[in-house]
């Protein structure tokens, strides 16, 4: 596309307007200073017949700039020619420019003289300067209309391998969690086949939920807690009355967005080792809402955690997808829990 078909014809105007303007101060500071009367009608036509005749003549200028193009790699090569043409023409314009604009002051009958070549020649000099002055201009907008054209495509790449690391991330999660609960429905359909059942019809609808987002990055709060408590069901009539699921839930949180399937392999291991131990297992699920930021934790009433050591695939996926959608604007935080055992904190922006 070129430059003449991309320019914004309302700037250009509005410069020629600011140069007329200019030129009106300057002649009539001029006219002020000097001895002679003061005729308004030649003192104000004059500096607006050089913006209207300037805006005229734009874009033959960008016309000429966008064919003989100094900037672009085929100009550089062949730069003397393309130079000579616009040296060339920086003389013809400023000549059809004088003439215009001296033909205009003697139609309205305020030029003062005869019009001839060689009032029209008297001051080409200083006026060939206009032309180069245009044509830089239009290589400055070209370059800027390019700088931003670069800039939008690398953020459009950028936001295109953050969704891809997102999305491969998330991919990671849900083989994970199907490769556990469809061992656990295996290992109940032999000795407790109702279970099976009512832990495959809990998995269904966990797996419809999840197709019903499929796409999303981000879902809110409310969403995702329905997520965790069916997931949680299926691990109830699993463990029977082994496993005790409590929530402390701010409603002002329920609409903060949050990553898709964050909390599920955060929940799960909390549930592996809250029954590590043996006997009952306790899991506690906070979310608040703190000084524009939204708060969760995870607790489990197992052994605690480790003093060190690599953290497993779920912690190291959420870590991913929180730094690929925050940045460093998040915290995720494995502590002792009160009393006993773990808590998984987390700290997020407080999006909707």
């Amino acid at each position: 596309m070129s430059l003449f078909q991309r320019i914004s014809w309302l700037r250009v105007a509005l410069a020629w307007g600011v140069f007329a303007l200019f030129m009106l101060v300057l002649v009539t500071g001029q006219a002020l200073t000097g001895t002679a009367p003061l005729h308004w009608r030649p003192l104000v036509l004059g500096p607006l017949l050089y913006g209207l005749i300037g805006l005229l003549l734009t874009p033959l200028v960008f016309r000429l700039a966008t064919r003989f193009n100094l900037t672009a790699p085929a100009g550089r090569a062949r730069w003397l020619p393309y130079l000579l043409v616009h040296a060339g023409a920086s003389v013809g314009i400023t000549i059809l420019y004088r003439s215009l604009y001296l033909g205009a002051l003697h139609l309205t009958g305020t030029l003062g003289g005869p019009l001839s070549w060689q009032l029209v020649l008297a001051s080409v000099n200083v006026w060939i300067p206009i032309y180069w002055m245009v044509l830089f201009v239009a290589y400055a907008l070209d370059y800027h209309d390019k700088w931003q054209h670069r800039n939008l495509d690398a953020v459009r790449l950028e936001m295109q391998l953050v969704q891809a690391q997102l999305l491969a991330l998330k991919q990671q999660l849900n083989p994970h969690f199907l490769f556990n609960t469809l061992n656990a429905i295996a290992t109940l359909i032999g000795d407790e086949p109702r279970k099976a059942q009512r832990m495959t019809a809990k998995l269904g609808e966990f797996l419809r939920m999840v197709l019903d987002h499929s796409e999303a990055q981000q879902v809110p709060l409310a969403h995702e807690l329905r997520f965790i408590e069916l997931y949680l069901e299926m691990e109830q009539l699993r463990f029977s009355d082994r496993l005790v699921v409590t929530y402390e839930v701010s409603p002002t949180a329920l609409a903060a967005l949050v990553p898709h399937l964050l909390l599920q392999p955060l929940v799960e291991n909390a549930v592996r080792h809250g029954l590590s131990a043996g006997g009952r297992g306790e899991l506690h699920i906070q979310a608040d809402r703190r000084e524009g930021k939204l708060v969760l934790e995870v607790r489990d009433s197992g052994p605690g955690p480790l003093p060190a050591g690599p953290r497993g695939v779920g912690l190291t996926n959420s870590e991913q997808r929180l730094r690929a959608l925050y940045g460093e604007h998040f915290v995720l935080a494995l502590r002792p829990a009160p009393g006993q055992g773990t808590a998984v904190h987390l700290e997020l922006p407080f999006l909707t």
